[in-house]
């Protein structure tokens, strides 16, 4: 009888484990997926100014001359009137490990982890790729590699 109830014991620990690490790992899962709709949510607010998103929500590196400042608010100003352009609640955050090949096949992720790349669209159609890093947008800028593939930039 005692061992049975170790045994039960035994079993039912296990499965609270189980339980517990799923439900961190799918919480974990979620985070980036948060990033990103806040970043998408910030764009889309009309009174926020470019250079605060730059500065909140965009991982740079700290030496970041005055010409890479302007082409980084530049690119976010293009994502930004792209997205304001779109019903935001008809987004879908997609990783890029769920994406389809249509939407990967011409991306060389240079040794970044599939798992922090992630794909906004609409409507089926692609609105912009992004890195998350820290709870940040570490990258959101595909460039051509000239190879027929395209790579991110960071900053």
């Amino acid at each position: 009888m005692k061992i049975k109830v170790k045994v039960l014991l035994l079993t039912f620990i296990s499965c609270m484990l189980a339980t517990s690490l799923s439900a961190q790992e799918s919480l974990a899962a979620k985070e980036p997926v948060a990033v990103l709709k806040k970043f998408v949510q910030r764009l889309n607010d009309a009174d926020l100014a470019t250079d605060i998103i730059l500065s909140q929500d965009i991982v740079t590196a700290k030496n970041l001359d005055e010409d890479q400042q302007e082409y980084l608010l530049a690119s976010i100003d293009e994502i930004r009137i792209n997205v304001q352009s779109k019903d935001i609640n008809k987004l879908e955050y997609i990783n890029f490990v769920e994406a389809g090949r249509k939407e990967t096949y011409d991306i060389d992720l240079e040794g970044i982890d599939p798992q922090q790349v992630y794909f906004v669209r609409y409507l089926k159609r692609f609105v912009f790729a992004a890195v998350i890093r820290d709870k940040k947008i570490a990258s959101f800028t595909l460039v051509s590699k000239g190879n027929n593939k395209a790579h991110f930039v960071f900053y």
